[in-house]
């Protein structure tokens, strides 16, 4: 009898220090997010994808990864795409909600950042705007999120859709245990510039197709549907 009573209070022991500490795991990473963290893109995925279009990638130079205590991107990929357009993608991940929103993504290159910006109007969300007095069209896309919509530009949109693809079991259960951070604000960058000195705007169709491609690329195994291109 005595030996069970030990049993159970070295077990009751071990149930307290595992609560403990993953309390305390929890806290830390609800309260001190960990340094942020940007895997690469698959650039061979994402120009096969674009083939299978209809399009003609052809690779750009990547710019470099970039990384401090508060946002981290991967290497910009592209693509000039045959039709007087240049692609541009990469991961970004800001360490604050607060920061988390495109424009603040394309802090640290100046390559992506965009002038007279302005949003569209409709769904999906996306920016307009000049670089180098060329049109130029950029949004996010959260992947994993539960609407039919993944594509924001402001930190209200992109935030809000970082909270409905957190909400899963899984993650909530790794965000409790402390294993991830309690929300992962992370998306992917889209920017597609015009290269056509005699156009004012980038055809929405051709945009349009280019998101519902790449999404499908990115989240094949997601159940979450494309956009779909207006004809």
């Amino acid at each position: 009898m005595n030996n069970r009573i030990v049993s159970q209070n070295k077990l009751r022991l071990l149930y307290s220090f595992l609560v403990f500490f993953a309390t305390i795991a929890a806290t830390k990473a609800m309260v001190w997010p960990m340094r942020p963290v940007a895997q690469s893109l698959d650039q061979e995925l994402i120009s096969k994808a674009l083939t299978d279009g209809g399009f003609n990638p052809s690779p750009l130079k990547q710019l470099a990864a970039k990384s401090d205590s508060e946002l981290a991107t991967s290497e910009v990929i592209g693509y000039s795409t045959g039709n007087g357009l240049e692609l541009r993608l990469m991961r970004g991940v800001a360490r604050k909600r607060f920061n988390f929103q495109a424009a603040f993504l394309t802090k640290s290159h100046p390559e992506l950042r965009i002038n007279q910006r302005h949003l569209s109007k409709g769904s999906p969300s996306y920016a307009i705007g000049l670089i180098k007095s060329q049109p130029t069209n950029q949004t996010c896309l959260v992947e994993g999120g539960r609407n039919k919509e993944s594509f924001a530009v402001t930190r209200n949109d992109l935030s809000l859709l970082i909270d409905q693809a957190s909400k899963s079991k899984s993650s909530n259960l790794k965000s409790i245990i402390g294993l991830q951070a309690n929300r992962d604000y992370q998306c992917i960058l889209i920017q597609a510039q015009s290269t056509n000195k005699s156009v004012s705007s980038i055809d929405q169709p051709t945009w349009l197709r280019m998101l519902s491609i790449i999404q499908s690329a990115l989240q094949s195994k997601s159940s979450q549907p494309s956009i779909q291109a207006q004809p």
